[in-house]
Formats: C-alpha cells, structure tokens, sequence
C-alpha cells in the first residue's frame, strides 16, 4: 500500500491519512481505557472501605477488649481462688484423716498392748499352775519312791534277819529281787501319763 503525502507550503510533507489525528484517536481511546480501569480500581476501593468499615464496626472497641480481657482475668482468678480454697481444704481434710488413722492406730496398739498384757498375765498363770502340778507329780514319785525303799530297806532287813538263820545266796537273791520290784515300781509311777 502506497502511502499518500501531502504537501504543505512550508514544504513539509504528511502522509494521508494524517497519523496525527489516528495518534490522537488512539491516545483518547488508551485514555479511556485507563479511566475506565482506575474507575473500577476506585470503585473497588471504596466497596473494600466500606466492608473495611463493615467488620470494624462489628468488632468490638478497644474499650470492649479491654473489658471482656478484665472479665477473662477475673474468673481466671477466680478460678485460682476456688483451687486454692479447694486444695488448702483437701489438705485439712487430709491431715485430719491422717490424724485420725494415726490416733486409732495409737489406739489399737494401745489395745494390743493391753491384750498381749492380758495373755501374759494368763501364760503365766498357765505355767505357774502347770509347775505346781509338776511339783505334785514328783512330790507323789518321791513318795512313791521313798516308799519302794522303805520297802526294800525293810526286806533287807528281813533278808539280813534271815541271812544268819540260812545261807548268804537266798537273802541276796530276795534282796536284788525286792529292790528290782521297786525300781519298776518307781519308773511305772513316774512314766503313768496324768
């Protein structure tokens, strides 16, 4: 396409059409263009504002933090408190049932110290009584016992009495046979179960 000029009487020559005039066109269109997009950008700017706007006057004021984190702090130190009252009153009542324990075990050492007194006292009795016993049974042998000798002291002298009227032989065979009977005599009475 051959480009057409046009010649002015200054001898300067323009091209038809004259690219001023289409620069111009499209300088006002471009302007345009961008005053449509900065109008959408403003636009958009002020629906952000205003949501902007929106959520802060929803959301509470500095003074209404400031109140609701007093509220906060406050039952937190009330809960502190009723912990700390509950936990000085687990501890009394701690101490009082560990005083407790410890006095009914004081008490029943008390009364094991008294029952084991008590079975002392019959042990003994028991036993003194079970000596006094024994001191029966060989004061009963003893006498068995002197008895069985006096037994065979008495044939002895039997024997004796004999012994010069007759031979030695007879008056040792009696003798050792009478003291015999004696001893089984004594071992019988000391081995009887009472």
């Amino acid at each position: 396409m051959a480009d057409r000029l046009h010649q002015s009487s200054s001898g300067a020559t323009t091209p038809i059409p004259d690219p001023t005039e289409l620069t111009s066109r499209q300088i006002y269109r471009e302007i345009a263009s961008i005053k449509e997009l900065f109008i959408t950008r403003l636009e958009a700017m002020d629906k952000a504002v205003a949501l902007l706007q929106a959520t802060a006057a929803r959301s509470p004021t500095i003074n209404e933090v400031f109140l609701q984190h007093e509220e906060r702090f406050a039952s937190i130190k009330t809960q502190f408190t009723e912990r700390d009252t509950r936990t000085e009153q687990t501890s009394r009542d701690s101490k009082v049932a560990v005083d407790a324990a410890l006095q009914a075990a004081k008490e029943a050492v008390g009364e094991q110290n008294r029952s084991n007194t008590l079975a002392i006292a019959k042990s003994e009795t028991a036993f003194a009584k079970q000596v006094d016993q024994i001191g029966v049974q060989i004061a009963t042998i003893q006498k068995g016992v002197d008895d069985k000798f006096e037994d065979v002291k008495g044939r002895l002298n039997l024997l004796e009495g004999m012994k010069r009227g007759s031979g030695d032989a007879w008056a040792y065979m009696l003798a050792f046979a009478g003291a015999a009977i004696g001893i089984a005599g004594v071992a019988a009475a000391m081995f009887r179960p009472h």
